[in-house]
């Protein structure tokens, strides 16, 4: 009687073991689990990114170290130009760009570096047509009419055919640079191009920024073919254009870590459209 009684509580010890132990495989299983899952970073998708500042990048500011890998982290759309101005960058759906003086465009190595960029996770918020084919001096009017206010941020992916489209590149630098934006702008590359198709991707920044990022808007243009790119200088639109449109309410710019940017002069001004 005795020994059965035993048994009997030798069993139950062992069962109560292998229930524990089950439960804590299944925890630790559950746990292994939640852990695989990517964790979303929410203001990072609804924040404008920025890499270095603006009037950094119109004193000679020429030297980044961002690479197009850390880009890619902040947004799947972006706009600026590579170190020492070899290209400038469009970012569309995750691609970056570089599109050289000589007009040649390839896909950005993730190990390139940026000397200056806008990015964002684009998450469209709106879209609309503007049905007229109409010029670039027109479009930043319709955009403002399908603000939420002048005070928020904004991102653009704008898509159409262009009866005309003339873009900007830059003209790449040696050490040491000797000339600033102001100098190098006015007298940049130039691309135009007839009857093409292609999207815009735009930023677009309220006034107050001050002297961090460019004030208005902002465009880079790649073509549906890929062969053309650059910075939007002009336009004229032969079908309506399809505008897409998200809002961001959150900034965030990391500078640029270097004796260049630590010495850096600020006093110069310049803007340009």
């Amino acid at each position: 009687m005795k020994f059965t009684f035993k048994l009997a509580v030798l069993i139950l010890a062992i069962g109560v073991l292998l229930s524990c132990q089950n439960k804590t495989e299944k925890t630790e299983s559950a746990n292994t689990i939640i852990n695989e899952i990517p964790s979303i970073n929410h203001d990072a998708q609804d924040t404008f990114y920025q890499y270095s500042i603006w009037f950094a990048f119109v004193n000679k500011v020429f030297d980044g170290n961002l690479t197009v890998k850390e880009l890619k982290s902040h947004g799947d759309v972006g706009l600026g130009s590579f170190d020492f101005l070899d290209g400038e960058l469009v970012m569309l759906d995750g691609i970056a760009y570089r599109i050289r003086e000589n007009g040649e465009i390839s896909v950005g190595k993730d190990d390139d570096q940026i000397v200056y960029a806008d990015a964002a996770f684009f998450e469209k918020e709106d879209s609309f047509l503007v049905e007229e084919p109409i010029k670039f001096t027109d479009l930043a009017s319709k955009l403002d009419a399908k603000k939420k206010s002048p005070h928020y941020f904004y991102i653009y992916k704008i898509h159409g055919q262009f009866k005309h489209i003339k873009l900007g590149g830059v003209p790449k630098v040696e050490r040491p640079f000797t000339d600033g934006l102001d100098v190098l702008i006015p007298n940049r590359p130039v691309f135009d191009a007839e009857n093409i198709s292609g999207t815009l991707v735009g930023f677009y920044c309220p006034d107050y920024i001050g002297d961090i990022n460019a004030r208005g808007h902002h465009f880079h243009f790649i073509s549906d073919d890929k062969k053309w790119g650059g910075h939007v200088m002009d336009f004229e639109s032969s079908s309506a254009l399809e505008v897409q449109t998200d809002t961001k309410t959150k900034y965030k710019f990391d500078l640029p870590v270097s004796e260049e940017f630590e010495n850096v002069d600020l006093s110069k001004t310049f803007h340009y459209n």
